[in-house]
């Protein structure tokens, strides 16, 4: 297909026109552990072996001619980390559906699960300006299944809206999957896929935006028990109106700690009645059927600070080891003071009722413990990534601040890393700033590296203490830098390109490291 826009020289423009499109921010699922009584592998152990395997985005990457077809590189994990056993999956790999074409962007988007329970993880991939037939730009998934030789092997499987059992209409620039997150959402112990499509008619609106869920079985995915979600869905609040564009970012937990998955929309364009506010989320609760079981609202109006197109990034974790999982909103385009598009963080902490916008906290570059200060178009909490990276058993959040300016490089790039307590949750106390300047830290800061504009966490070990993965897809050829810490200090910090993980070189326009497992 083409698209025009995506056919860029540079990484860098590459990454400048993606952002111009939509923003690339965080979509995941709060990790579930294996146990005896569940057999689902935990999230990315795709050979089964007890340590989770390293999946990098790059939809920039070049496939027999066809710029930004995209690929993924697959690292697999051991007791020490990395080692050298990697492969790159792409629509013209042996094993995979679909066949490569300019534009298609496999890869800008990763999520895994077991759909199965067969105690190996599955990889779901998005392409989200695939071409269906010649409608361009309609969307693709892709999901390639575990098994005791990872993900190389023959099952393989694509859903889009021309699939047997997707409900919907392949129409142009609508962009089925650009959001993926997985969890149990109807209790039957298989993990279902939750699709966001934020560029969707709904109710003959343009660009309201729908979700689809589909529902894992013994078989798999299973796409004739697949439900449609848009907010005139039953139980999803609200109504679809033009721009809304509902489902931008998904994610999935026990919010309210019934026992029950819920499905997390962060519904980035929502105009709130009677006020300049944009975004909002939407809380559906499980267990699903044909649709979830209630639902809750939160909108930026009633939250002061969060009015710039709330919902950017969306993370689910325990910030503060109560039975309820709390949702972490970057609201990355929000003013700071004068600087516009310096951005914001709001955590949301939830009790047995679901979120409140009462029991909110937000933090932004001015926030005391906080690194750098607010410049504009910072675009603070632009990506999201949860687990427990200092093995207190409490969740903490990995913070991207894509386009920092550093020693008069603008769009560096720069995280943080913000630390969950037993008392109060999430707190800029022992914070941790994190750029290539920073002394451990490998790479020089150069102009749009963007450093930071992907984050994601991963036990690599298997020793229970997760990484932090900080994506620079415009360093270079794209790096993902891998990081050892505790409370408030840097370990140890080893950046990887393609090179390091024994695959080729690459080009400047692959975006290596735009997408990381959350």
């Amino acid at each position: 297909m083409k698209r025009e826009g995506f056919h860029l020289p540079t990484s860098r423009k590459w990454l400048a026109a993606a952002a111009a499109v939509l923003v690339v921010g965080g979509t995941g699922t709060y990790a579930l552990v294996s146990s005896v009584s569940d057999p689902r592998a935990d999230s990315y152990d795709f050979n089964g072996d007890g340590f989770p395997d390293l999946a990098v985005g790059l939809p920039g990457d070049t496939l027999n001619g066809h710029a930004n077809a995209g690929s993924v590189a697959v690292a697999t994990g051991s007791i020490s980390g990395l080692i050298g056993s990697s492969y790159l999956l792409n629509q013209d790999s042996a094993d995979v559906s679909g066949a490569p074409e300019a534009g298609d962007s496999f890869g800008q988007v990763l999520t895994s699960g077991d759909f199965d329970a067969d105690g190996y993880a599955d990889l779901a991939v998005n392409a989200p300006f695939e071409a269906i037939g010649s409608t361009e730009g309609a969307g693709y998934v892709t999901i390639q299944y575990g098994s005791s030789s990872g993900l190389i092997n023959s099952r393989s499987q694509s859903i889009h809206e021309d699939s047997s059992g997707i409900p919907g209409d392949v129409v142009k620039d609508e962009i089925f999957g650009y959001s993926l997150a997985t969890g149990d959402l109807n209790g039957d112990g298989y993990d279902d896929l939750a699709i966001g499509q934020p560029l969707d008619s709904a109710n003959g609106k343009p660009n309201a935006g729908t979700a689809r869920v589909v529902f894992g079985s013994g078989s798999g995915l299973d796409m004739a028990s697949t439900i449609w979600l848009d907010q005139s869905t039953d139980n999803v609040p609200g109504g679809p109106e033009s721009q809304d564009r509902f489902a931008e970012q998904l994610a999935i937990g026990d919010i309210n700690g019934d026992g029950n998955d819920d499905l997390v929309s962060a519904t980035i364009g929502e105009q709130i009645p009677s006020s300049s506010d944009r975004g909002s989320l939407h809380v559906m609760f499980g267990p699903f059927t044909d649709a979830p079981s209630s639902g809750d609202y939160i909108d930026s109006a009633h939250v002061d600070g969060i009015g710039e197109f709330s919902g950017s990034a969306l993370a689910i974790g325990n910030f503060n080891a109560d039975p309820y999982l709390d949702v972490a909103v970057g609201v990355s385009d929000q003013k700071v003071g004068e600087d516009g598009a310096a951005g914001r963080l709001a955590v949301f902490y939830a009790g047995s009722d679901g979120l409140s916008h009462d029991n909110v906290e937000l933090f932004d570059q001015d926030t005391p413990g906080i690194g750098g200060g607010p410049e504009p178009e910072d675009y603070f909490a632009a990506d999201l990534a949860v687990g427990d990276v200092d093995g207190d058993g409490i969740d903490d959040l990995v913070v991207g601040v894509r386009s920092e300016a550093l020693s008069g490089h603008p769009g560096a790039g720069a995280a943080t890393i913000l630390f969950g307590n037993i008392q109060g949750g999430i707190a800029a106390t022992d914070s941790l700033w994190i750029d290539q300047s920073v002394a451990g830290v490998p790479g020089t800061v150069y102009e749009a590296d963007h450093f930071g504009w992907t984050v994601g966490v991963l036990d690599m070990d298997g020793d229970g203490v997760e990484e932090p993965l900080i994506g620079a897809p415009g360093n270079s050829h794209g790096t993902v830098t891998l990081l050892e810490v505790e409370r408030g200090a840097l370990i140890s910090a080893t950046a990887y390109a393609q090179a390091d993980l024994e695959l080729e070189e690459g080009s400047g326009e692959d975006a290596f490291g735009i997408a990381l497992p959350k």
